[in-house]
């Protein structure tokens, strides 16, 4: 296994508690005992102040909504309160460059087939979709078929 070198290290203040967070060459955000894989579980991220809200895609925790053996995934939201504006400037630029450097689409044209899913493909889009596109700060345009 592979040693990934930490680009970004610093305090945080998470779920209540002083907390070491760190962000490795290879996209590993880590802080108490969550660690996040930011190419396959982060969505993105919005500041607000001092805070980073972290919105992904986790797994669910044992128990819930499947009984079928398989894991399903969650949409979560972690808030890291940092101690400045230039630590929240530092992170929100590197947790950004590292997003981009994802070659993740930033705009999209979707059509929406209103007679698809048993006549109910606006409801899942707007339900399971748009939520999911929104966390990620996707642009989109929904167009219904004909």
């Amino acid at each position: 296994m592979e040693v990934e070198e930490c680009i970004l290290s610093d305090q945080v203040r998470a779920n209540g508690h002083t907390m070491s967070v760190t962000l490795s060459s290879g996209g590993q955000l880590q802080w108490g005992d969550r660690r996040l894989d930011m190419e396959k579980q982060v969505l993105g991220f919005s500041v607000e102040g001092l805070k980073i809200k972290i919105r992904s895609a986790v797994e669910a925790p044992a128990g819930i909504c499947c009984s079928s053996g398989k894991s399903s995934l969650i949409r979560k939201t972690f808030t890291l309160e940092l101690q400045s504006n230039s630590s929240v400037h530092i992170w929100s630029q590197k947790m950004q460059d590292y997003l981009d450097s994802l070659a993740r689409p930033k705009r999209l044209f979707i059509f929406v087939n209103p007679f698809g899913g048993k006549k109910s493909a606006s409801k899942i889009f707007v339900n399971d979709v748009k939520p999911l596109l929104d966390d990620a700060n996707v642009e989109y345009t929904v167009q219904g078929s004909k």
